[in-house]
């Protein structure tokens, strides 16, 4: 009788860690594919306004782009349909995804044409396609920050804007002249 007690404790010991492993890895499945929604439904669909579905209100991207606070579902709208404007046909592909706890990290692949300005540079009508890594925390079911590194330098020389690494340097420019103010 004392050893069926003692089997029985132990099943109910293992019973109960197979059950924690069975929630955390539906959990992490639900959060990935949350996760691939956000870059069908925003990203590959070029719909800024699906943020709100997808992030908090007070979202905070620790990597902005240039011109973007990285504070708030708003900002993160005008970074996405400012990138639209100038990427219409971006796509993200993610190669795999990784979730843990409250994080989900995606290893992504991203293409498009710049065929709308970036800021003050002109379109260059040129492809790209580069690797990324996306770092997600999610709170209550939605994005609440983000970490992101994109091969920017990679990026930058496929679209003609830099020269490809190990290149001659370029001319020196014409030095700037100074006007003089007048009294």
């Amino acid at each position: 009788m004392k050893n069926l007690i003692y089997i029985l404790a132990i099943a109910v010991v293992v019973a109960s860690c197979n059950m924690a492993d069975k929630t955390a890895s539906t959990k992490a499945t639900a959060e990935k594919e949350r996760m691939q929604q956000f870059y069908d439904k925003v990203i590959n669909a070029h719909n800024a306004d699906m943020v709100d579905s997808f992030c908090t209100a007070d979202f905070v991207d620790h990597n902005p782009d240039q011109g973007h606070t990285g504070k708030g579902i708003d900002d993160m709208k005008a970074t996405f349909k400012d990138f639209f404007a100038a990427f219409p046909d971006v796509r993200m592909t993610s190669d795999f995804m990784i979730a843990e706890g409250d994080m989900v990290m995606a290893h992504v692949t991203m293409t498009g044409t710049n065929t709308g300005a970036m800021g003050k540079m002109p379109a260059t009508n040129k492809p790209f396609s580069v690797e990324g890594i996306d770092v997600i925390k999610i709170k209550d079911g939605k994005a609440s920050e983000r970490w992101g590194f994109f091969d920017s330098m990679k990026m930058m020389t496929q679209l003609g804007m830099m020269p490809e690494p190990g290149a001659p340097p370029a001319p020196p420019a014409e030095p700037m002249k100074m006007e003089k103010k007048k009294k």
